[in-house]
């Protein structure tokens, strides 16, 4: 299906060339899941969600991979694509032109319960960190200032840009270490720090992961917790802690180059590894008593396992395996990872017993390099979006 290889966004990845639609695999069929406000899919109300696409500039697309969907529905900017679409209750098929634009993913959604935010953040393009500053600014002004708490909601969250992650953190933490890159070439060096230029630096803050929360995703994660910027609750994330290029090739095709590993603050590579939750729940049902058992590992003063207690740098793989184990990713977004978040963060005291960073990032924080920005906009985590944005 698409939505399980390629995510329920295959069409509308941010900078990429296409109608503004997302899509699912039904029967055969490409059935339009989502159509983005405003883009060229949107338009006159052209395509809508449940219209099954069966044909392409007049190739017949049933039982077709999704790949060559994708394929024929993406193009130059401004080039038109025709679309024949069967939409339910219509004994005709519908012929539609649509013309292809860059398409920019609403990546960031927020919905607010009492004081506390709640950020949705689906994937990392370049426009997520504006989104999320505007959301933020748009929470104080409904909660009248007195905006109490926010929760990152990065389950299922794949990746995307590294300056994206990087300037996004930033938002929450006022100085010290964001990440840093490690490679063979001298370019792949680099070290990113917050720049002191903070918008939410006091306010309380909660990150939730899952096994499907990745690169980005796990910048943001581990450099909020190693900093003690925030409680993270769910499970281990994925592990996806390299650094890449897209190339373009003479004969259309890519290439990607990887070119560095992620480093967190606490001194940890991220490759393999990923972020273990403050507060696991990948043992915990939907219930009460499952969110009350959850609360009381948020007041309780020892960790699940003595090896949370030890610098992350210090481990060894056999010690990462434990410790991941004792946490075991898992990919769904369980109901009481939220529940423990707007609860936590309504009680000062059970926030405050909950943040305890990894033994190790302080020391790191002091003898941090100088800061450096990223070079081009061309660098990405996972590799899936940088080639169109040149």
């Amino acid at each position: 299906m698409f939505k399980e290889k390629y995510g329920p966004w295959a069409l509308i990845i941010g900078g990429s060339e296409g109608i503004g639609a997302s899509l699912r695999s039904e029967d055969g069929y490409a059935v339009v899941q989502e159509v983005v406000p405003g883009m060229a899919a949107d338009k006159d109300g052209r395509l809508q969600p449940e219209d099954k696409i069966i044909a392409i500039d007049g190739v017949s697309i049933v039982g077709r991979v999704p790949a060559e969907v994708i394929h024929l529905l993406r193009g130059p900017v401004a080039s038109i694509v025709a679309v024949r679409v069967a939409r339910p209750g219509s004994a005709q098929p519908r012929d539609f032109n649509v013309e292809r634009a860059l398409v920019i993913v609403p990546t960031v959604t927020m919905l607010r319960d009492g004081d506390i935010a709640v950020f949705h953040i689906v994937s990392f393009n370049q426009s997520t960190t504006q989104r999320l500053t505007e959301g933020l600014a748009e929470a104080r002004r409904q909660t009248g200032g007195q905006l109490a708490g926010v929760v990152l909601d990065l389950r299922g969250n794949p990746g995307g840009l590294l300056d994206q992650a990087v300037s996004l953190a930033d938002l929450f933490i006022h100085t010290g270490p964001i990440v840093s890159t490690v490679g063979r070439h001298p370019a792949a060096q680099q070290y990113f720090a917050a720049s002191g230029r903070s918008v939410a630096a006091q306010i309380p803050v909660v990150v939730l992961i899952n096994g499907g929360s990745a690169s980005s995703s796990e910048i943001v994660a581990a450099a909020l917790q190693d900093a003690g910027r925030a409680v993270v609750i769910g499970s281990s994330s994925y592990g996806k802690g390299t650094v890449q290029t897209v190339l373009r090739l003479p004969n259309d095709g890519e290439l990607t180059l990887t070119w560095a590993r992620l480093v967190t603050p606490a001194g940890y590579y991220l490759q393999t590894h990923g972020v273990v939750p403050t507060l696991c729940t990948s043992d915990l049902g939907d219930d009460e008593g499952s969110l009350q058992r959850g609360l009381e590992r948020a007041s309780a003063s020892a960790p699940a396992t003595p090896l949370a207690l030890q610098p992350r740098a210090g481990l060894d793989e056999r010690a990462w395996s434990e410790l991941r184990r004792s946490c075991p990713a898992r990919q769904t977004s369980p109901a009481v990872d939220l529940k423990m978040a707007e609860r936590v963060l309504a009680d000062p005291r059970l926030y405050a017993a909950a943040l305890h960073p990894p033994h190790g990032a302080t020391a790191l924080a002091r003898n941090a390099p100088p800061v450096a920005q990223p070079e081009r906009a061309l660098t990405d985590v996972d590799g899936a979006l940088s080639s169109r944005q040149r």
